[in-house]
């Protein structure tokens, strides 16, 4: 990495959306570490959205002066304002630009999948998050060259010692928006489990289902910091929409995606419960750091067989990958895949 002159763009944010900001600041921080240089404005926040678009205007037109041939520009995707022409004035200089994928935004109304493709296009290298995101941009049209980063860090945060249930009944821990609109699961979970704890931290906990259902425990907002440290609950659970046999619902999405819940959960110290069919849990199963259902109506039958000595392992390599994720293993190791290839392929440069 210290052969290439390597660079980023920092972002500016605005203090109402802070909490979507937590991924891409840490990847910020991962790059200063590994000697990359900001050559846009410093990263602030800001209350105010004119502000906040005028600083990342100002940001991208001087990455823009200073880039050069034998360059590497590292950008963080989607990028709302400028990213074709970063793409492409970068490769006109002679520069390679590696492109760490966030989200896909052909998934939304925002964009078609044409579009997108035609931007990813312009990339030397793109970040994906797995195997399967990978496949959907090589079957949609993408060309570049694709690296799986496999799962996101998460730099802050002390981590809890892992839990050691005194018996084999497990209790599940949730992080995030508990609406019945979006997350009906958890409710109808509670009602087929009714002797597993399952405790809610986040906003909107429907009320007539958790003055009903004694399993259930909103703890409100608690903030990620806070939960890391200390917790309740022997598993996270990333799982989306009202079915119980459907790890995604009707966001077909998250069969590509890998959430940001995943790494806080094992930063946690926990073990994590995802869908068989998502992009994420090859990863989960890998690593043997939590356990993949084809149907949450399997879940008590799948608690049943985990021996405590069997959680006592998983513990120990989420304690391990909780290491990693902490480091900025993850974005180094691919950033390290990343640069290797464009030396392979120009070593010239």
């Amino acid at each position: 990495m210290q052969n290439k002159n390597l660079y980023f763009i920092s972002r500016n944010y605005l203090r109402l959306n802070c909490g979507g900001s937590i991924a891409r600041t840490d990847i910020e921080m991962v790059m200063e570490r590994l000697g990359c240089k900001n050559i846009g404005l410093k990263r602030t926040f800001h209350h105010n959205s004119i502000t906040h678009a005028i600083r990342n205007s100002l940001g991208a037109m001087r990455a823009l002066s200073q880039l050069k041939k034998g360059d590497v520009l590292i950008l963080q995707y989607p990028m709302k304002l400028y990213f074709k022409l970063l793409c492409d004035t970068a490769r006109k200089r002679g520069a390679k630009v590696i492109n760490i994928v966030h989200d896909l935004d052909s998934f939304s109304p925002k964009i078609t999948v044409e579009q997108e493709i035609d931007l990813l296009n312009r990339c030397d290298i793109l970040l994906t998050h797995n195997h399967m995101m990978r496949k959907w941009l090589q079957d949609q049209g993408c060309k570049v060259k694709m690296i799986d980063y496999e799962i996101m860090d998460y730099l802050h945060g002390t981590s809890g010692a892992p839990h050691q249930p005194s018996s084999r009944k497990y209790s599940i821990f949730f992080v995030g928006n508990a609406s019945c609109t979006l997350n009906n699961y958890l409710y109808q979970l509670a009602e087929v489990m009714p002797d597993t704890d399952i405790y809610l931290y986040g906003t909107n906990p429907a009320t007539q289902f958790t003055e009903r259902l004694p399993n259930l425990h909103p703890m409100g907002f608690v903030k990620d910091t806070e939960i890391i440290a200390r917790h309740q609950g022997d598993f996270g659970i990333s799982w989306y929409g009202s079915s119980l046999d459907d790890g995604v619902g009707k966001g077909i999405y998250m069969n590509y995606n890998n959430p940001h819940k995943v790494s806080l959960y094992l930063r946690c110290n926990a073990p994590v419960i995802v869908w068989n069919k998502a992009g994420r849990a090859e990863f989960i199963e890998k690593e043997g750091i939590g356990i993949s259902v084809d149907s949450l109506r399997e879940l008590n039958a799948r608690f049943a067989r985990i021996s405590t000595e069997d959680y006592e392992k998983m513990t120990e390599n989420v304690m391990r990958v909780n290491q990693r994720l902490a480091a900025g293993y993850y974005l180094e190791n691919a950033l390290a895949q990343a640069l290797a290839y464009l030396e392979k392929n120009n070593p010239s440069e």
